[in-house]
């Protein structure tokens, strides 16, 4: 694929909207690159390279924050009932009883977790169930646990002591959150809260069940432009310019519709610009 350039990027999540204007130096898209190749372990042997293995780690974090914020605000209110509204999404968490600190053991319970309930609430072994969950140690010291936070996007209401029965683990908490306008903020906010932990290098540190909404990015600084242009100015939320080690100074917006809004119901036309 040939190398392209613009000076714009629009990212559309859900009813979340975010726009970059590089104002000095163009972003390129559209090489390939090293996708997909594993990248080089940093081995510690002395502060230097402790230090460099922390900033790897650090912006490793920021680009998984990024992407789990934006795939949990393209599904939000976005999963429909069959009388067509659409399903608040449910914050959980799950929690072990048993001194359980192997990731991949926790994993794998999760996983049938996952099956037993999607067959209690569908009868049926078909998966059905839209989440997403993110791995935690329930604390900073070696010995934590972990312990798993998840949002279900098509959740119907379910009993606590039931779905605490399903999990057969240990304490399970259902949070409402409805009333929170960025979801995907939310959410990510566990993802960066033990980013220093070393336990999760190489690991997923979120996973996701299959059939999300994916955010759609767009790199045509053209079709950016114009699409930034026709969304009107009251659901402007966030404004900041900010430097980037290699694009220099960017100007960003960030946009919040109404929470069952889509882009398409404030801009015209939009699939004919997209």
């Amino acid at each position: 694929m040939v190398t392209k350039l613009t000076h714009s990027k629009l990212i559309i999540s859900g009813s979340t909207i975010e726009s970059y204007e590089y104002k000095e130096r163009s972003l390129a898209y559209g090489f390939s690159g090293t996708k997909g190749k594993s990248r080089k372990k940093i081995v510690v042997v002395d502060e230097a390279t402790k230090q460099k293995k922390i900033e790897s780690r650090k912006r490793s974090m920021q680009r998984s924050n990024s992407k789990l914020r934006r795939l949990v605000n393209a599904n939000a209110w976005k999963w429909n009932k069959p009388d067509g509204t659409p399903y608040p999404p449910v914050f959980a968490t799950f929690t072990f009883k048993e001194d359980i600190k192997d990731i991949k053991v926790a994993n794998g319970i999760f996983s049938n977790f996952i099956k037993r309930l999607n067959y209690e609430l569908g009868h049926t072994k078909k998966s059905f169930l839209k989440y997403v969950t993110v791995i935690e140690f329930q604390d900073f010291s070696r010995d934590g646990v972990v312990h798993y936070h998840s949002i279900f996007f098509n959740l119907d209401f379910i009993r606590k002591d039931l779905l605490a029965d399903i999990w057969g683990q240990g304490f399970v908490h259902i949070r409402a959150i409805d009333q929170i306008s960025n979801a995907g903020a939310y959410v990510s906010k566990y993802l960066v809260k033990h980013f220093e932990d070393d336990r999760l290098d190489g690991q997923k540190r979120y996973f996701s069940s299959r059939g999300l909404l994916k955010p759609i990015e767009i790199l045509d600084q053209n079709k950016a432009d114009a699409i930034s242009a026709l969304i009107p100015a009251p659901y402007l939320a966030k404004q900041k310019e900010f430097t980037s080690k290699y694009q220099g100074k960017v100007d960003y917006k960030q946009y919040l519709l109404d929470r069952t809004q889509s882009l398409n119901d404030v801009v015209p036309d939009l699939d004919l610009l997209i």
